[in-house]
């Protein structure tokens, strides 16, 4: 029988869960529904919609699994239920990671480099396909590795866990672990850093290397927004996911099962994920005008190159060129900010 203990963890654990499945599916309705205008042609909320489609793997595939292990203190679905519910989890928490590495990259590539063309629409299915295949190939072993651990407890009765089991030569399974770690987490997050790093350069202590051109008032105005929004991704991503980063490196330097199912560390890894995953559209959406009100950025951003294109005169078609140019790059900058 669950303890009291187990039973708060499993309450917590369903409540998170429920938050994550309706944020989640909010937002992919947003995107979905604005799909010809915030998807076409724009990098940011396709990665954000895989995002969310990696949150929602995971929150239905494997949270209503887990929660019942959690209230029941056992796993009761077999062992090969076990290794791909847990393969599952894994594989789409990797590309979780590497989704926001993605967003990242396009959030601070529009916002330093305004004047180069969007990301094409092949680049970007491929960039897609990738943040599944990678995790989904690196996290195979799991299929191996993840068994049901029977035990005898004070009671003489059986418990059964899903546990991951180490790879019987010790030196290849640090060095898997190693490899998972940084294909998986490391890296991403250090791409994290780096490019809300620099947004954060560019937007509060250099805002001269910004270059704003014709719509520059409104993106004036929104530097607190974009700089608000960029800290809270990287404070966000950090706290939630770094028992997973102390929980790998001790497997590194300990072996899988050093960190078992139960185990106090692979249980804060757990939550800090699963409330990560539920914070995801809170962060992405209360400071992005453009998922609330997606119907109005086409007539809003004609405005714009409508009074970019006023500015320039007639006969004068090199200024024209340039304030072209202007529109597009404030565009692609609207891309960031809103």
């Amino acid at each position: 029988m669950a303890s009291s203990t187990s039973n708060f963890r499993a309450a917590l654990f369903g409540i998170i869960t429920l938050l994550a499945i309706v944020g989640n599916t909010l937002v992919a309705y947003v995107l979905i529904k604005g799909r010809k205008i915030l998807l076409k042609n724009r990098a940011t909320y396709q990665f954000i919609l895989n995002l969310t489609i990696s949150d929602l793997v995971i929150v239905v595939f494997f949270c209503p699994f887990e929660f019942t292990q959690e209230l029941w203190g056992l796993w009761k679905f077999g062992t090969i239920m076990c290794k791909v519910v847990e393969y599952l989890q894994i594989s789409a928490s990797g590309t979780a990671v590497i989704t926001h590495a993605l967003i990242a990259m396009e959030r601070y590539r529009s916002l330093a480099h305004p004047h180069l063309p969007r990301l094409k629409e092949k680049l970007v299915r491929q960039m897609i396909a990738l943040s599944w295949i990678i995790p989904a190939i690196v996290s195979t072993p799991f299929l191996y590795m993840f068994q049901v651990k029977t035990s005898v407890d004070h009671q003489k009765a059986f418990q059964g866990t899903c546990t991951p089991f180490a790879i019987p030569v010790p030196w290849l399974d640090k060095c898997y672990e190693a490899c998972e770690f940084l294909v998986m987490f490391f890296s991403p997050c250090c791409v994290i850093c780096w490019c809300y790093y620099h947004i954060i350069t560019l937007t509060i202590i250099n805002p001269g290397e910004v270059q704003i051109p014709t719509a520059g008032r409104a993106l004036q105005q929104s530097k607190k927004r974009v700089t608000k929004t960029s800290c809270l991704i990287v404070v966000a991503f950090l706290i939630c996911w770094s028992p997973t980063f102390v929980l790998s490196i001790w497997r590194i330097a300990s072996g899988t099962e050093s960190i078992y199912q139960g185990h106090v560390l692979y249980e804060i890894a757990l939550f800090g994920g699963l409330i990560n995953e539920a914070t995801n559209p809170v962060i992405y959406t209360t400071f992005d005008r453009n998922m609330t009100v997606g119907q109005s950025i086409g007539c809003c951003r004609q405005r714009i190159c409508d009074s970019c294109l006023n500015e320039g005169t007639p006969s004068n078609q090199q200024s024209t060129e340039q304030n072209r140019l202007s529109c597009r790059a404030s565009n692609r900058q609207l891309d960031f900010v809103n």
